[in-house]
């Protein structure tokens, strides 16, 4: 009982972590674009667009605006090294920092994912879903073993081609099915196994 309890604290935590950050850093955002707005406000002729006051609208577009600013100028070669220099050096020692990062850097691109190829993977007596990610050799292939019930995080291996059964089912419904931990799982996978049985 308090090893759930625990895990459940604890999966809490890291579920809020990202949440809070976001919600305290996009407020700072919001304070300090207000001090920028209410001077523009003041020298419009209205006070407010649809029940909001226009000094909140002006701010909240200045935050977007910054954050499309900022998107530019982040594919810039010297903005990702000073990027770099600022996580290696300083956030890189803040905990949450670092497990966010690794968090949201396990998450791929739809791009990413487009040649990714849902597969069941025999190993001995039991078989396991994955995506083949690439011929690694003329009979191997590396494969991506999804985690549950994160998708997104779990381990990669090398396998020889005839351990692969190809899965009729998306990278979508596959890390559904691992968010559900196998529950609902098609019956394509009970046919697939009936037949390798």
């Amino acid at each position: 009982m308090f090893g759930f309890f625990k895990t459940t604290v604890l999966g809490g935590i890291l579920f809020l972590v990202p949440i809070v950050v976001f919600v305290v850093v996009l407020a700072k955002a919001l304070q300090l674009a207000h001090k920028i707005a209410s001077p523009i406000a003041a020298r419009l002729p209205l006070d407010s667009i649809g029940g909001f006051a226009l000094v909140e609208i002006i701010a909240l577009v200045i935050v977007v605006l910054g954050c499309f600013i900022a998107g530019l100028a982040a594919r810039t070669p010297t903005a990702r090294k000073l990027v770099y220099l600022l996580e290696s050096n300083v956030l890189e020692n803040i905990p949450a920092y670092a497990l966010m990062k690794a968090k949201s850097g396990s998450i791929l691109d739809p791009d990413d994912t487009s040649d990714m190829k849902p597969v069941m993977v025999q190993f001995d007596d039991s078989w396991q879903i994955g995506f083949e990610i690439d011929r690694v050799a003329v009979n191997k292939s590396l494969i991506y073993l999804p985690g549950a019930p994160d998708a997104w995080s779990g381990s990669v291996c090398a396998v020889t081609m005839d351990r692969l059964q190809p899965l009729a089912m998306s990278i979508k419904e596959v890390s559904i099915l691992m968010k559900r931990l196998g529950k609902g799982a098609p019956p394509v996978l009970g046919e697939l196994l009936r037949q390798h049985s």
